[in-house]
């Protein structure tokens, strides 16, 4: 039988490091504080890029991280997906974009494009890969994710600048004949578009960007404050959906990656599955929250404990809007 796999992951974190306590000057020069939310959210330091880099070059490094990690051999890939909601272009498509920068080392990408389903995006990117290559000849993929999101951000915004950060990620994925069904087993998707009004990028809508008459805070993202307190719930329904339907249970799952938003919504996940908290490990403390490349960022840091033959992992992570996806993958 045919099997998706993921063949190994790359990530790229700027060298710029932001801790709290610069955060917190920042915000009082202000007569602002983000103090007692980075707390809640368990953050200590992010990772801003420094001049010249963008989110071609940190995907590029991305690339080059997982290439090296995992000795893959680039004219082998056949197919590249980019998934950021914070692209450097519109046109050409970023895909192509690093597939001509790589020239004749992917000559034999003849798939490439870009995906913007904000942070559910990588996710939803090698879902999308795993279902291409079960019906298609193409064997070997890369999916890459960016977040670029200290450029676009109000520096007076005491959720986002203060907890977001900037990184690359990228998952090498191959299609395998092997006995036994593994790889990616099962994906799910839930939206509530109700909350679609709370985050916006660019505030003035994309059409009024080029206009000098917009001012430069208009047109970069709005975030509205409301409650996601809701996300456990929604995040263990659409979980014991995922496992129902292929026949599991809680405790069948090995570990559990979430979005590296809040630690305590992650907690309050597993305590509602009654699952122990040594089936999950907590990144963004180290790198802030890093948008769609969050779960593998995760998955990276613990590549080794995580992809164990026979181990069942399960991801689960929410974007602006809202959207949910749950992934179950066996190693």
């Amino acid at each position: 039988m045919k099997n998706v796999i993921m063949k190994g992951t790359g990530v790229y974190i700027p060298k710029h490091k932001v801790y709290n306590e610069e955060l917190d000057e920042h915000f009082e020069s202000m007569g602002l504080s983000a103090h007692n939310l980075m707390e809640h959210l368990g953050r200590r330091k992010r990772y801003f890029i420094s001049e010249g880099e963008n989110a071609i070059t940190m995907s590029e490094n991305a690339i080059n991280n997982c290439v090296k990690k995992n000795h893959i051999n680039l004219e082998d890939i056949e197919m590249l997906v980019f998934c950021s909601d914070t692209p450097e272009y519109a046109s050409p498509s970023n895909a192509l974009k690093l597939t001509g920068l790589y020239g004749e080392q992917m000559k034999n990408v003849h798939v490439a494009f870009d995906l913007n389903s904000n942070c559910t995006g990588m996710i939803q990117g090698m879902d999308i890969v795993h279902k291409y290559m079960m019906n298609s000849n193409i064997k070997n993929a890369l999916v890459i994710g960016c977040f670029c999101i200290s450029p676009i951000t109000l520096w007076s915004d005491t959720v986002v600048y203060a907890n977001f950060a900037d990184a690359a990620a990228c998952v090498a994925i191959s299609a395998e004949e092997e006995e036994e069904k593994r790889g990616f087993i099962d994906t799910e998707v839930y939206i509530d578009a109700s909350y679609h009004q709370y985050v916006t990028y660019p505030k003035c809508g994309m059409s009024k960007v080029p206009l000098k008459s917009v001012q430069p805070n208009e047109k970069r993202l709005e975030w509205s404050p409301f409650s996601l307190d809701f996300v456990p719930e929604y995040w263990a329904k659409q979980i014991k959906l995922v496992l129902s339907r292929n026949s599991l249970n809680v405790d069948d799952v090995d570990y559990y990656i979430f979005s590296q938003l809040s630690d305590d919504y992650n907690m309050n996940t597993l305590k509602i599955l009654g699952v122990g908290e040594e089936k999950y490990h907590f990144v963004g403390k180290e790198y802030g929250y890093t948008g769609n490349t969050c779960p593998v960022m995760c998955l990276n840091r613990m590549w080794d404990t995580y992809a164990v033959r026979g181990n069942r992992i399960i991801f689960c992570t929410i974007g602006a809007g809202y959207a949910i996806i749950v992934q179950l993958y066996e190693f």
